[in-house]
């Protein structure tokens, strides 16, 4: 199969079918024509369903949209702008690293302009890779490469296909999972972060998702005045990477 383009759109049953099982990391979602009932569509929605895929069901006018064709067999897949890693390329990552990992996961970051500025600081404070989820966060577009003033080139993502997972053997490799919350105990003044470290992120309105919050060892947060309900993610993403980087860079 061929290399996939940046912001490819793939059509079309069997396409998607060689998409899945040769690029299956590139996936970012995948759109069904909900009016379509032919079989292999049904399987190809079951495929996603085991394999932890994003897809919707869409109507057809949509989908002829978003794949810029009404040829397209009820089915569209879009692809990332930038290739991820699997998991066994993300630890061979890790076990190169000469000073402790630094990892992000900024979880259900819906807006691009934000996923955006986080590359860009995260670049900018050495971390070494990002985590995304499959569902819940913005895909890696053109929008997200923009904003993020070209540093999407020069990090590193993974989209794990069990997430759960990816973090627990993560544990067993030594990291710390620290999430960052409004209301924390600790101040990210007085947080230890000379270990090897994933930094889970939420929005501003729904915070760290549960099903994340019960991974993380501790949570900090960032000290402001009361007057001030909460930071826009990018903004205390982009502080919290900072106070990471001022205390190691000073140990």
């Amino acid at each position: 199969m061929k290399t996939i383009e940046k912001d490819k759109v793939i059509y079309g049953i069997h396409p998607v079918e060689e998409l899945i099982k040769h690029r299956i990391n590139d996936i970012e979602n995948i759109y069904f024509d909900n009016s379509t009932a032919k079989s292999e569509l049904f399987e190809l929605l079951k495929l996603c369903r085991s394999q932890r895929l994003p897809y919707q069901l869409i109507p057809r006018k949509n989908l002829d949209k978003i794949s810029g064709t009404t040829k397209n067999q009820g089915i569209a897949a879009v692809c990332s702008y930038e290739r991820y890693l699997d998991n066994d390329e993300l630890f061979s990552f890790l076990e190169t690293l000469s000073t402790p990992g630094l990892l992000l996961l900024p979880a259900s970051v819906e807006d691009p302009g934000n996923l955006g500025a986080i590359i860009r600081s995260a670049v900018a404070f050495g971390v070494d890779a990002i985590l995304l989820e499959r569902k819940n966060t913005t895909s890696l577009n053109s929008t997200v490469a923009k904003t993020s003033a070209g540093m999407i080139e020069q990090m590193k993502f993974c989209k794990p296909r069990n997430l759960e997972k990816t973090i627990a053997e993560l544990i067993r490799y030594g990291y710390k999972i620290v999430g960052a919350e409004a209301d924390a105990a600790i101040s990210i003044r007085q947080a230890d972060f000379s270990t090897p470290l994933l930094v889970i992120t939420g929005n501003e309105h729904k915070g760290i998702p549960s099903y994340l919050r019960k991974l993380c060892d501790e949570y900090i947060q960032i000290p402001i005045q009361n007057k001030v309900e909460s930071l826009n993610v990018s903004a205390a993403t982009s502080i919290i990477l900072y106070e990471i980087h001022s205390q190691r860079t000073a140990k």
